[in-house]
């Protein structure tokens, strides 16, 4: 796994022969408020300060459960997820950027100013079913 661009153009080729349909959107609190229950972090940053706070909010006030896969070297950085009770983890690799899925809800891939967000329940599935196997291989940090 060298590159999460990579593997992410790999899921959702492998997802459906039709292109996933993304929704774009600047609204923050809108992308805040899909994220319930169970939360998986991919990568070594997520988007703005302003959604990282969010996260960061939601894990304290345990709205939502998190675990993160991130490389080595920037698990560091992941260590204010980790003091409010989020999961860290890392697999020898060279994130770039960032994925979350809301577990059987949404996959939302932060871009400059927005989010992209996949919202149709066959093709989340897929990509959380194609990403779960990365875990088998992750040390806790």
């Amino acid at each position: 796994m060298k590159r999460r661009g990579a593997i992410l153009l790999l899921v959702l080729a492998t997802t459906s022969a039709q292109q996933p349909k993304f929704e774009t959107t600047t609204d923050l609190n809108a992308v805040l408020g899909l994220m319930k229950g169970q939360v998986d972090l991919y990568g070594d940053r997520f988007g703005t300060v302003a959604f990282e706070r969010g996260i960061l909010t939601l894990v304290q006030s345990k709205a939502i459960i998190v675990r993160v896969l991130t490389n080595p070297a920037s698990a560091p950085n992941m260590r204010p997820l980790k003091n409010v009770g989020a999961r860290v983890f890392t697999l020898p690799s060279r994130f770039t950027g960032g994925m979350v899925i809301v577990r059987g809800k949404a996959v939302i891939i932060p871009t400059g100013n927005g989010f992209n967000v996949l919202k149709t329940a066959t093709e989340v599935g897929q990509i959380q079913g194609l990403m779960e196997q990365y875990w088998a291989g992750a040390k806790p940090y």
